[in-house]
């Protein structure tokens, strides 16, 4: 039984979609966008972003993602998963900061699709 619960978690593991690993420069907040963070890795779905600043999970958020040209990236998300850990410890402990699911770009989507595919 253990082997088939493993089977079933890689098989949806695999079913997700293709991470990008890409640091970013992330501004994010509820209804201003004064919190700081950096992408960890971007999908056609979601965010991984490293901050301390970390909100519940189901919280809607505005989100500006700025690329190294300096083009922006503007999005509405929600978290999906959270992890707080004390602020010193952001950039040592995996998985510090907030899984963000996509609902809609704003602007920016192009650009964002391009990076995928980078």
């Amino acid at each position: 039984m253990r082997g088939s619960i493993y089977k079933a978690m890689t098989e949806k593991r695999t079913g997700q979609d293709k991470r990008v690993n890409i640091k970013l420069t992330v501004n994010f907040g509820t209804r201003d966008i004064s919190n700081l963070g950096f992408t960890e890795d971007i999908s056609a779905s979601g965010i991984f972003l490293k901050t301390a600043r970390v909100y519940p999970v189901g919280t809607n958020l505005k989100i500006e993602i700025t690329t190294d040209d300096g083009e922006i990236i503007r999005i509405l998300g929600y978290v999906h998963w959270s992890k707080e850990v004390p602020p010193n410890l952001v950039w040592t402990v995996n998985d510090a900061g907030m899984g963000i699911q996509i609902i809609r770009f704003v602007c920016g989507q192009d650009i964002y699709f391009r990076l995928l595919k980078e």
